[in-house]
């Protein structure tokens, strides 16, 4: 069997802002149930086979990751079409971060910011020999 993620659970400012830029990305994400937990909102937001769990804590401050404390850095998708995405991001006012992407042989990499402070990565493959994908 292969693996693959299901689902990440992240905690964040604002779901609806969480929403908002992965309803661009993937319009075919919606949410899947909700509630409240310990008087804090809830949402599975994402397709029938992958999704994010989101936990809203509202006091929390919003804060771009610098790769220089304990946490999640980025979540990365694959898609299959990264110019029709960036296009749908850019219609919603979200920008490019700037040099902080890649446009190789194999791969496209274009990397977001929401105004949550969370990082967003989405890659384009252009070959289906993995040992091409990465750079080590």
């Amino acid at each position: 069997m292969n693996a693959y993620l299901e689902h990440a659970n992240i905690t964040v400012p604002s779901i609806d802002e969480a929403t908002r830029i992965l309803g661009a990305a993937f319009p075919d994400f919606r949410i899947r149930g909700g509630g409240e937990f310990r008087g804090r909102r809830w949402v599975h937001f994402g397709n029938d086979t992958t999704y994010m769990a989101l936990n809203e804590y509202p006091e929390g401050k919003a804060s771009k990751p610098d790769y220089s404390h304990f946490g999640v850095n980025h979540i990365g998708f694959v898609v299959e079409q990264l110019d029709e995405l960036d296009q749908r991001l850019k219609e919603e006012g979200y920008k490019l971060i700037p040099d902080f992407q890649e446009e190789g042989d194999f791969r496209r990499r274009h990397y977001y910011c929401d105004s949550n402070g969370m990082e967003w990565e989405f890659i384009e493959y252009a070959t289906e020999d993995v040992s091409k994908r990465n750079h080590y």
